[in-house]
This record gives C-alpha cells, sequence and structure tokens, in this order.
C-alpha cells in the first residue's frame, strides 16, 4: 500500500519582498502521513519560511504547497488552521491571552465547540505536557520554555492532524527537553510531524532528515557530506 502524501512542496521560491533576497530556490518535498520529518540547516536559511509555507502564512509566489490534496496557490484565502497546527520559535508570537487557560482555550473556541468540550481539550493538552499547573497562571509571568510549553499545548487542543515545530528545543532546560523528546515519539503514531532543528536528539526520532541548503531540500540520507559540512558550523 502506498503511503499517502499529506503535504506536497512543487518548485517553492521565495524572495523576501522589498529585498532581493531569494530565501527558496525550487524547493521540493513530500511528507508522509504520520511520519516525522525534520528539516536542519544553519540559522536563517530559510526553515521557519519554509514552515510557515506548509500551514499557509506565507502564500506561494511562485510554485505551489498542497495541504491534504488542497492548494494553497489556488486557495489564498482558505484556512488552513484546523489541518496544520505550527508551533513558532518565540512561543511570544502566539500567546495572546493574559491567563495561560484562556490562551490554550482560544483554537476551540473559534471552532464552535461547546465550554465543556473546549475545557477538555485544554485538560488534554495539559496533561499530555505536564502544565497542569500552570493553568491559571498569567502568561506574562511564564518563562520561555514554559510559553513554549503553552502555546504547544494550544496546537494539541485544536486536535490538528499535522504539527510543525519551529525549534522547539530553544529555550527549554535541561528537565523539560526529556519530556519533549518523549511527547515527540508519542505523537509520532497519530500526527505527521514536521520539525525544524538542530538538536542531535531530535534529529534521531525522526523517520527522515532533510538539509535545506542554498535554497533547495537535500536528503541527509543521500548527501551526507554536505550534512556533516553543514552541522559543522554548531
Amino acid at each position: 500500500m502506498s503511503k499517502q502524501v499529506v503535504l506536497q512542496v512543487s518548485d517553492l521560491f521565495f524572495i523576501y519582498p522589498k529585498t532581493s533576497k531569494q530565501i527558496l530556490n525550487g524547493v521540493n518535498l513530500e511528507i508522509y502521513q504520520n511520519e516525522m520529518v525534520s528539516i536542519t540547516g544553519k540559522l536563517g536559511n530559510g526553515k521557519s519560511t519554509l514552515l510557515r509555507h506548509l500551514n499557509a502564512i506565507l502564500k506561494p509566489q511562485i510554485g505551489d504547497v498542497l495541504i491534504k490534496q488542497i492548494s494553497v496557490a489556488e486557495n489564498p484565502n482558505r484556512s488552513f488552521h484546523q489541518e496544520v497546527g505550527l508551533l513558532f520559535e518565540n512561543p511570544d508570537d502566539q500567546i495572546f491571552y493574559p491567563v495561560v487557560s484562556d490562551d490554550i482555550a482560544f483554537g476551540p473556541r473559534n471552532l464552535g465547540l461547546s465550554k465543556n468540550k473546549v475545557y477538555q481539550r485544554v485538560i488534554e493538552a495539559c496533561e499530555q505536557l505536564g502544565i497542569l499547573h500552570l493553568l491559571e497562571r498569567e502568561t506574562s509571568s511564564l518563562s520561555f520554555g514554559e510559553k513554549t510549553l503553552v502555546a504547544l499545548a494550544g496546537i494539541l487542543a485544536m486536535r490538528n492532524d499535522i504539527i510543525l515545530l519551529d525549534s522547539p528545543e530553544i529555550g527549554l532546560d535541561l528537565w523539560t527537553k526529556p519530556d519533549i523528546l518523549k511527547l515527540l515519539h508519542s505523537l509520532k503514531t497519530e500526527h505527521t510531524i514536521v520539525i525544524t532543528t538542530n538538536d542531535l536528539d531530535i534529529l534521531r526520532l525522526s523517520d527522515r532528515i532533510f538539509l535545506l541548503w542554498d535554497g533547495k531540500i537535500r536528503d541527509v540520507y543521500n548527501d551526507f557530506s554536505l550534512f556533516k559540512k553543514a552541522m559543522s558550523k554548531y
């Protein structure tokens, strides 16, 4: 039985507006259902930009992205937030409410769920991450790592089939990181996961690893010497 492609990137180019810097230079990539894929590479090479195309925050300038076989280029006004959840590298970019419980509940409420179902989703997401003790905290009082976990809880509460994580290891302390690794391992069985990371522990968990180099995607297992060259800078 052939694997189902849930994310497909075809000849994707991207140039930052008002600049001549071409950050994506003909990216082609297929992501299959229920696999964990890591995208690695040097800082500032476009990994975050690529992720923002995978959930249609950014629209293709040239090329296309298909999310569950639906073209982003042909449906520029469609929202894909129920299919794809994205954890930003900086959690402050996606935490808007002053209290943790309200922030995690924001997405489920927008789905029109009942108050009880919203509450259930919030509790389940917090239990998965071990952050029930943060529910009534003010978001402004949280550490960077705690904010990352709260933002991730908001994504889990949406129950997206596809989860994108932008450098989730950044800002986590030595005690939190093992919990994140354990969570990623468990999520692999029910979700498609795409992670941008240079963390070797996360890379080891991945089903496939790709290197974003000079605006193009390279399969690490087919070009390991280039991967070693890229990672030697860290």
